[in-house]
């Protein structure tokens, strides 16, 4: 026969090995999230950098960042004046505050999270070339629901052995 103690201390290191495994993996889904974006702003950055004019390297498509998860570029000058832009928040367009473009002149390509408006979210990569700066997200609307609906899970199975082990503590009784 197993110990209280024994089974406790068991059930409490399942319960935190399958809290562990969903960090990870939320971690895992979260990680590759920007990048699509880093290649897009890389390439746009090689782009303008070979001449290209900023439209060239700007998607066909319009997206509203508030209601798409499509990707976006936005291409300013030095001085943050939109030379050409595929997104939107409300028919204007919208760009990172100040002191994102100071960091990627001085230190080089950044990636952050950055929220526009309340309730707007984008995953961006900013990065420059000869002319100004290049911003390309998307809404991390996708992967979050992926990490969300990992954590459900993970949340569920650590009650479900929580409440096997209260079982198993009442029966050792």
């Amino acid at each position: 026969m197993i110990s209280k103690t024994r089974l406790g201390t068991v059930v409490a290191a399942v319960v935190l090995g399958v809290i562990g495994v969903a960090g990870l993996a939320q971690q895992a889904i979260r990680q590759p999230a920007n990048h699509p974006q880093a290649e897009i702003a890389r390439s746009a950055v090689l782009r303008l950098d070979a001449g290209e004019s900023p439209g060239a390297v700007i998607p066909a498509a319009k997206v509203d960042i508030a209601r798409s998860t499509d990707p976006f570029v936005i291409v300013v000058d030095g001085q943050r004046a939109v030379l050409a832009s595929s997104a939107s928040l409300d028919g204007e367009v919208v760009l990172p505050p100040p002191g994102v473009f100071d960091y990627v002149r001085s230190h080089g390509e950044d990636q952050i999270t950055w929220q526009p408006a309340a309730g707007v979210r984008s995953w961006i990569v900013v990065d420059a070339f000869r002319g100004g700066f290049v911003i390309a997200g998307r809404s991390p609307a996708d992967g979050e629901a992926a990490g969300y609906l990992l954590m459900f899970w993970g949340s569920l199975a650590a009650v479900g052995l929580a409440a096997l082990s209260a079982v198993g503590v009442v029966v050792l009784r």
